[in-house]
């Protein structure tokens, strides 16, 4: 095949042309797979580019042919499979074979070789795109045909290649800072909700302290105004004080019992800091905690998390049911194990207590009254609340199961009722 070096600079000026602002590798091949097949016939062009974060891995641009070379970029191929890994590693200058197909150096073991055949890609050639002296890639070009190409192909293939290198180098650059930019921004973006999280952490704190300092002086100062005032007046009287003295000790025990309330009224609960799942992890291990034979728990989410989710009090809510219920059944049913289970479908969330002990009797018959108190507060959170007796080994299943529907923070007012009760407890 004899060009003319005019045409030759005519095509290539045309190929610069083509690919004046593509963005992308599959953009720019498409752009330059025409000019490139007036210059030679081909049935498959693709170019391999090294990724510069992996090295030994790269991803595959085609046009023509689809093969799956092409169509597994999502997990980059490792070079080290390639057909073509000495193009690709600079341990060869380029490849040219008449028949792809029976060339052993596209075949060893472990090569990722199969489009060759799939595709019936015969004649073949393969040249490095290179900048300074490294390569980042190579562009292949394929025939069904056998013997159809020959060493004036490399030449314009390598031509080509050269021209194509720089701006192919420029996109990798690009998506390189593309790339380190997003993951910036996140950083800052993160940073930035630290920092706005750690500023109203300390606008709560303020406040809080404002609250506590409030109920110190309200409650507590008074309190112990009072007490230093009939201590005071003990020294003026000259007979016993045995009755005075006991007032005095209600009084301060009053005040010890303030002090310990707006102590944990400032403490946060587990719920609060990692999340319902944990606060019942923590309840099931408190409750069974120094329990003789032991007792084996187990808090099982399929729901990632979704309780946490929920508006406040109606989470607060389900956690006060769970927590009834799995007093319920370690105290009373002698279980060797209680399991939580959350789950969730289209309609509802269902959390259920499970235990192997004694059954319902057993349960009804020692705790009524705590049956009536998780009856009331599934009906305040429009939950459905089910006791079931485990069949055939005994036990009992108690299923809390929330409508979709509630779970909205519109809904939260609708609670409201229940952190009252929970406060009067």
């Amino acid at each position: 095949m004899q060009i003319s070096s005019g045409i030759l600079l005519e095509k290539y000026l045309a190929i610069s042309r083509a690919i004046a602002g593509q963005m992308d590798f599959q953009s720019v091949l498409g752009e330059i797979a025409d000019e490139l097949y007036q210059l030679f016939e081909h049935d498959h062009v693709d170019i391999s580019i090294l990724l510069p974060d992996q090295p030994d891995r790269n991803v595959s641009f085609e046009v023509g042919v689809s093969t799956k070379w092409g169509e597994t970029n999502d997990t980059p191929h490792l070079t080290s499979e390639s057909p073509i890994r000495d193009l690709l590693i600079g341990k060869v200058p380029y490849y040219l074979t008449s028949d792809a197909c029976n060339d052993a150096r596209f075949h060893f073991e472990r090569a990722f070789d199969s489009p060759i055949f799939e595709a019936n890609l015969r004649s073949r050639v393969h040249v490095p795109l290179q900048v300074h002296g490294e390569v980042l890639g190579s562009l292949n070009l394929s025939s069904h045909q056998v013997g159809k190409y020959g060493p004036e192909h490399v030449k314009i293939a390598q031509q080509v290649a050269d021209l194509l290198a720089p701006y192919f180098n420029a996109l990798i650059w690009g998506d390189q800072a593309k790339t380190a930019a997003l993951s910036e921004g996140a950083a800052r973006g993160r940073e930035e909700t630290l920092r706005l999280g750690a500023m109203r952490l300390t606008e709560a704190m303020e406040e809080e302290r404002k609250r506590i300092g409030m109920d110190l002086h309200d409650q507590t100062l008074a309190d112990l105004t009072r007490i230093l005032r009939r201590l005071t007046g003990l020294k003026r009287r000259p007979v016993s004080v045995t009755t005075a003295l006991s007032g005095i000790a209600d009084d301060i025990n009053t005040c010890i019992n303030e002090v310990r309330r707006i102590i944990e009224d400032t403490k946060p609960s587990i719920m609060d800091l990692f999340g319902f799942t944990q606060a019942v992890e923590a309840q099931l291990e408190r409750t069974v905690g120094g329990m003789v034979p032991a007792v084996k728990t187990m808090v099982e989410d399929s729901t990632n998390s979704i309780v946490d989710d929920f508006p406040g009090s109606l989470r607060t809510a389900l956690f006060r049911i769970v927590q009834e219920a799995i007093n319920n059944a370690v105290k009373h049913s002698s279980p060797r194990e209680v399991t939580v289970k959350i789950q969730t479908d289209n309609q509802s969330v269902l959390i259920s207590v499970n235990d192997d002990g004694t059954g319902m009797d057993a349960l009804q018959d020692n705790h009524s009254s705590g049956l009536d108190n998780m009856r009331v507060r599934a009906a305040i959170i429009s939950a459905d609340l089910v006791f079931d007796q485990v069949e055939p080994d005994g036990g009992t299943r108690v299923i809390i199961t929330v409508p979709r529907a509630q779970l909205s923070d519109d809904g939260d007012e609708k609670f409201s009722e229940e952190l009252s009760m929970e406060a009067a407890q």
